[in-house]
């Protein structure tokens, strides 16, 4: 995996299969953990909040998701009714991004190319899915605040044992560098 650049109008990384299929597989655990409430959430979330059907919703039980869909508000009651009135069309916005680069590494995946290309308009939708991709890792490594990246960072790069929690953290620090790259080049290219 290589860090992206603009060549040719286009964010390019070069890949193997064997990345992009993790990559993959990443993105296709997140969309089963937010479970996509489907095409007619964002309609029915706004009239059963405006009709007081659904007044408030509690927080996710899952640490997952509840880094993926963090509350709105500190004060609870504010939160409950926020999450109603946003959760669903949230979910489904965010199950867009993270289907259209599963879409996307299929190419990788499959041999048909060595090298993700990604249009300049479709460069924040996949900064998003990748954001939401590390959300769904930090769920997992229990990561809240600078204190925990630091621990997963020591983690990732200590002597292997074997243990769940390093491959994890490995593979979040190198998510993490990958879209870093991909934000620099955009950045380099304004």
């Amino acid at each position: 995996m290589e860090g992206f650049a603009l060549r040719d109008g286009v964010y390019a990384s070069s890949m193997s299969d064997g990345e992009a299929l993790l990559l993959r597989q990443l993105a296709t655990e997140v969309l089963v953990v937010l479970d996509d409430p489907g095409e007619y959430a964002a309609t029915s979330s706004m009239v059963n909040a405006a009709t007081e059907t659904e007044q408030r919703r509690d927080e996710p039980r899952e640490r997952t998701l509840r880094m993926l869909l963090p509350s709105m508000s500190e004060d609870d009651e504010d939160a409950g009714r926020l999450r109603a009135l946003t959760e669903d069309s949230l979910r489904t916005d965010k199950s867009v991004r993270l289907r259209s680069i599963v879409s996307d590494l299929d190419h990788i995946v499959h041999g048909e190319s060595d090298t993700l290309r990604i249009q300049p308009e479709a460069v924040w939708s996949w900064l998003g899915a990748l954001n939401d991709i590390r959300l769904g890792l930090a769920g997992e490594l229990d990561l809240s605040d600078q204190h925990d990246a630091q621990r997963i960072e020591e983690l990732a790069l200590s002597e292997p044992t074997g243990e769940r929690s390093q491959t994890v953290a490995a593979i979040y620090m190198l998510i993490t560098w990958w879209q870093d790259s991909l934000l620099e080049a955009v950045n380099n290219s304004q």
